[in-house]
């Protein structure tokens, strides 16, 4: 917390030398994914869950000819899984329900305006835990011992990891209501490139979609 505290200080005065604050909420629809659904024995299958999202954003921070964005987000999402794996003797399978949530911090180093009114900004995220609510159990066979099963809850203190990183991109449209303040309806994806969980399915990674309403304020 008291590292998120400075972050957000920070941010703060950087803020006075900007040209755009804005503040944004909105909906996000989680989907947790992997890249080996047909390795071996492995199989797996997610459904989509929905959240929400708060955050405070920075434009036209100047560094020598480049023009960043930087953004601070709460950000909680959901999702369901099943996974399994196993061998020719044995065999396991994890059912969860996972809602978390998320401090991150976005970096757009690539900014690009149209028309005056539409901004498209690319860049990455860097995410600490907050908070997990794993519901959920793992279960499993073995030649020649008993079929076992277990809350997940009760194995592991943790399941999810502490740190993520990933892509995103943003693309939104401004109507000016005056000369200072600018309402933004808006649009922004999140590729995860980091896992997920430690524990498995420790592959998975996720992938968000954003739909935001944005309120921006000029301050030069």
């Amino acid at each position: 917390m008291k590292r998120i505290l400075i972050v957000i200080a920070l941010l703060c005065n950087v803020a006075a030398f900007s040209q755009n604050v804005e503040v944004t909420g909105g909906l996000n629809s989680n989907n947790f994914f992997d890249f080996q659904k047909n390795d071996g024995h492995y199989t797996s299958s997610y459904n989509s869950d929905y959240g929400y999202v708060i955050r405070v954003g920075i434009d036209n921070i100047k560094a020598g000819w480049m023009a960043f964005r930087f953004t601070l987000s709460y950000d909680k999402y959901s999702g369901e899984l099943t996974a399994s794996d196993g061998g020719l003797g044995s065999g396991y399978t994890t059912n969860a329900k996972i809602d978390k949530s998320v401090i991150s911090l976005g970096v757009f180093p690539l900014n690009f305006r149209i028309i005056d009114r539409i901004d498209l900004n690319f860049g990455f995220e860097l995410s600490g835990l907050v908070s997990e609510n794993i519901n959920g159990t793992s279960s499993g066979w073995s030649a020649g011992t008993q079929h076992w099963s277990y809350d997940l809850n009760d194995k592991y203190d943790r399941y999810s990891s502490k740190f993520y990183f990933g892509l995103c991109g943003r693309i939104a449209y401004d109507f000016k209501i005056s000369d200072k303040l600018i309402i933004s309806p808006q649009y922004s994806y999140y590729l995860g490139l980091s896992d997920e969980f430690d524990e498995f399915p420790e592959s998975t990674k996720a992938m968000r979609h954003y739909f935001c309403l944005g309120l921006k304020r000029k301050i030069k």
